[in-house]
């Protein structure tokens, strides 16, 4: 087994001026190589800081402990970053909303050249020429997108030509945040449907972040849900979905609705902690719906259950 992305103890965090807010707890997690992975969960939970660790896109003003090796390369050593030579070669990233980080002042196929000349050292004919070859992959016509600018497409073929520049680069592992949400859900299975394509075509590595567990189960083998900057469980999509064992992943799975269920999803009371929040205990606690007496005092330790699964939870201790 290769594995394409590890983590051991990995903590993000953001400098503010009362001090460091931690995004991401000791997150250890392992994604093989050719692995269709997910990170799921709420608005908050840390998902998308730890896609832009392993994308190497974090803000100078993050700060990091523990470990994260991508690609086989140890780029994050306690406080020390080091993607020269992964970001956009090894690893690269597709954003949630690619209006905003396509450039609005220059033609798709501008940007392709200067990706292509920057990472691959393409002059501009053969940068255009890789350009018309992964448009056609994304099923984009070439001579309809690379004279236009960003604002000129719609927000599906701004996406698809998003994901494109992602893999012009030639990277093998690729970050998808939210790649969906700003799409419709004719759209969106329409991009779960390429991603899946491209990825069983170019033997991709991929780790695709949504909150959306429907999306992610028809798209993934694997997934992480993550809660309040930690990890709580970790397995088959198949388990996650069919028999899940941490309380909060049960909520997020009875949280789906149902074709022809005319009942709304069971909802739960309370809210996360605000990122950055420190409490002792399961951060989940205030919000279970058993919790135990430790579960205020101690938080849980990663628990491996049967088939390769792992959760934090007091109650499988």
């Amino acid at each position: 087994m290769v594995l394409a992305v590890v983590s051991r103890g990995l903590s993000v965090g953001y400098e503010e001026p009362e001090g460091v807010v931690w995004a991401v707890r000791s997150v250890s997690l392992e994604v093989e190589e050719g692995e269709a992975f997910c990170l799921a969960g709420e608005s908050g939970c840390g998902k998308s800081t730890l896609g832009s660790a392993i994308a190497g896109i974090l803000p100078p003003h993050a700060v990091t402990r523990g470990e994260l090796r991508v690609g086989g390369r140890l780029v994050i050593d306690g406080g020390r970053r080091d993607f020269e030579g992964v970001r956009g070669r090894v690893v690269t990233y597709v954003p949630q909303n690619p209006g905003s980080s396509l450039s609005p002042y220059l033609t798709i196929g501008e940007q392709f050249y200067y990706v292509l000349k920057s990472t691959r050292g393409l002059r501009r004919g053969e940068a255009l020429a890789e350009a018309r070859e992964h448009l056609r992959r994304v099923e984009l016509d070439p001579s309809a997108v690379l004279e236009r600018y960003p604002h000129e497409l719609s927000g599906g073929m701004q996406q698809r030509a998003a994901i494109a520049l992602a893999l012009s680069t030639g990277a093998r592992i690729l970050v998808a945040d939210e790649p969906t949400s700003a799409l419709d859900a004719h759209l969106r299975f329409q991009v779960v449907e390429l991603l899946r394509r491209l990825r069983r075509e170019g033997g991709l590595t991929l780790i695709f972040i949504s909150h959306d567990l429907l999306l992610a189960s028809a798209l993934c083998e694997r997934g992480a849900i993550m809660y309040a900057g930690r990890v709580v469980e970790v397995g088959s999509m198949r388990d996650l979905m069919g028999r899940p064992a941490h309380p909060y992943t049960r909520m997020l799975v009875d949280a789906i609705p149902r074709l022809g269920d005319r009942r709304p999803p069971k909802s739960y009371p309370g809210e996360p902690p605000r990122p950055g929040e420190e409490r002792p205990g399961c951060p989940f606690r205030d919000r279970c719906p058993s919790p135990l007496s430790r579960c205020a005092v101690e938080e849980p330790p990663s628990i491996p259950l049967d088939g390769g699964r792992n959760v934090a939870c007091w109650l499988y201790a």
